[in-house]
C-alpha cells in the first residue's frame, strides 16, 4: 500500500457503464483517478463529473506517459483487443472480466504484458473480499475437515440487454473454486438454458471434477426473480458457507457437524456465524492494482490466474458447444504459466 503522503500513480478507465463508474469513484477516492473515455459521450461526461477527471479520446489517454494504467471495464468482447493496445502502449492493465473470450488471446495477453513488463490483472472481485478470505482460511486450517465438494449458486436478475451466463457471471464462481483447491479441474461440464428467445444461454449450470480432490458445482442464472450469491464448502466435519447477498453480520457462517457425522444419531446441526468489518471489496482490488504498478506484489487476480480461469470458461463453453463433458489438457495449461 502506498506510504502516507505518495502520489498514487495516474490510471484513466476506459469504458464507463454502471460498473465503469464504480471504478471511477472508487479511483477518484484514492486520489488516483487521471482520466475516462467512453464511447458514449454523455456517459463519458458522466463519469468525468463524477470522478473529477478530463474526459479524453482512448489514443490520447494511451500516449499520456502521465498515465500508468488502464483499468478496462468495455464489453466482453473487446477486452482483448483494448488490453493489447494498452499493454503495447506500455500502460499497466486491469481488465474485467473475463480477461478474454478465448485460451489463446488470454496467453497471448499474459506473454505481452510480461515482455512489457507490466502488470496485467483481471477484476475477479470475490478473491478480495473479506467474506471469502474468511471462508479461505477457514478451509485451509482444517476446520472442516476434508473438503469433498464446492457448490456456488449466483442467481439474480440482470438488466439491459441478455447476457451470457457463463461468461458474464462464472468468472467469480471458477476464481473462487481454483482459489480453494489450487488446481485446474481435470474434467467440465456445462448446460445452458435460454427462456429468452433469440438471447445467448441466461441460466448455466457446470460441474467440475479435480484430481484427488472435490467435486465443484456451479448454478447460474441472470433471470432469477430473487438475487442469491452463495458458495458453500462442504468438508467432513463442517459447512462453510459465503453468502455474499446477506449482511456484513451474516456473510460468512459455518455448520457443524459435516458430512462425516450423517445418519441416525447424529447431532443436530449447529450453525454460528462469523461476523465481518464491512469492506469494500472493490477498494482493496483497485488498491492491489495500485501497489503493484507501484511495484508491490503480484494481485491475486493477476494474469496466471486469470488465465486458468479462461481456461475453465473455455472447456464450459466447448461442452455447451458439444454437448459432452471436456477432459482439460494439463499439458496445455502447464505452458499458459507465464
Amino acid at each position: 500500500m502506498a506510504e502516507l503522503g505518495q502520489v498514487p500513480p495516474g490510471i484513466a478507465v476506459i469504458g464507463c457503464g454502471a460498473w465503469g463508474r464504480n471504478l471511477v469513484r472508487t479511483l477518484a477516492a484514492l486520489g488516483a483517478l487521471r482520466a475516462v473515455h467512453d464511447h458514449n459521450p454523455v456517459a463519458a461526461a458522466d463519469a468525468a463529473e463524477l470522478g473529477n477527471a478530463p474526459a479524453r479520446g482512448p489514443d490520447d489517454i494511451l500516449a499520456d506517459a502521465a498515465i500508468a494504467g488502464i483499468v478496462i471495464a468495455t464489453p466482453d468482447a473487446t477486452h482483448a483487443d483494448i488490453a493489447t493496445r494498452a499493454l503495447a502502449a506500455g500502460k499497466h492493465v486491469l481488465v474485467e472480466k473475463p480477461l478474454a473470450m478465448s485460451v489463446g488471446d488470454g496467453a497471448a495477453l499474459s506473454a505481452l504484458a510480461r515482455d512489457k513488463g507490466r502488470v496485467l490483472m483481471t477484476g475477479h472481485i470475490l478473491l478480495y473480499h473479506s467474506g471469502f478470505l474468511e471462508l479461505r482460511a477457514m478451509a485451509r486450517s482444517g476446520a472442516l475437515g476434508e473438503i469433498r465438494h464446492i457448490a456456488s449458486k449466483r442467481l439474480h436478475m440482470l438488466r439491459g440487454a441478455p447476457r451470457h451466463a457463463l461468461w458474464d457471471l462464472a468468472p467469480h464462481d471458477i476464481s473462487m473454486i481454483l482459489a480453494i483447491t489450487g488446481r485446474l479441474p481435470t474434467t467440465v461440464r456445462a448446460q445452458a438454458a435460454a427462456p429468452l428467445a433469440d438471447a445467448p444461454p441466461q441460466q448455466v449450470n457446470l460441474a467440475l471434477t479435480f484430481a484427488d480432490g472435490p467435486s465443484a458445482d456451479i448454478a447460474l442464472s441472470a433471470l432469477h426473480p430473487v438475487k442469491l450469491h452463495q458458495f458453500t464448502i462442504a468438508g467432513t466435519e463442517a459447512f462453510g458457507i459465503f453468502e455474499d447477498s446477506r449482511g456484513w453480520e451474516e456473510k460468512v457462517s459455518i455448520i457443524r457437524p459435516g458430512l462425516g457425522f450423517s445418519g441416525p444419531g447424529a447431532a443436530a446441526p449447529v450453525t454460528e456465524t462469523r461476523p465481518l468489518q464491512p469492506e469494500e471489496p472493490l477498494r482493496l482490488e483497485i488498491q492491489a492494482f495500485l501497489d503493484a504498478v507501484g511495484g508491490g506484489p503480484p494481485p491475486p487476480s493477476s494474469a496466471p490466474e486469470a488465465l486458468r480461469v479462461v481456461r475453465v470458461l473455455g472447456a464450459a463453453q466447448e461442452s455447451l458447444d458439444s454437448g459432452d463433458l471436456v477432459v482439460l489438457d494439463r499439458t496445455a495449461h502447464d505452458n499458459l504459466e507465464t
